[in-house]
């Protein structure tokens, strides 16, 4: 068994991708990216996905180890885990 965790966040994001900040909401995380994916469309009906202002919200599955990485501040989530948001349609 894997000990890496999957953590499901939601960024507030430019339209392109390319400047996003992770929202203030509660980080679920997950044993496998499965289950963390299962969850993405719940992620994006909730409050904070609602009440934030910016062009786009995305829901992302990262690993443990990413989320680490990210941090605070501005991210290009077009280079996190290979994030395609020409195919979202949010």
């Amino acid at each position: 068994m894997s000990a890496t965790l999957f953590a499901l966040a939601l960024f507030a994001c430019s339209d392109d991708g390319k400047a996003c900040e992770r929202l203030e909401s509660p980080v679920q995380t997950y044993e496998t990216r499965a289950m963390c994916t299962a969850g993405l469309d719940d992620a994006l009906e909730t409050d904070a996905a609602r009440r934030a202002e910016a062009p786009t919200v995305y829901a992302q599955c990262l690993s443990s180890r990413q989320m680490a990485s990210i941090g605070t501040g501005i991210i290009d989530l077009t280079r996190v885990n290979g994030v395609r948001f020409a195919d979202a349609g949010y």
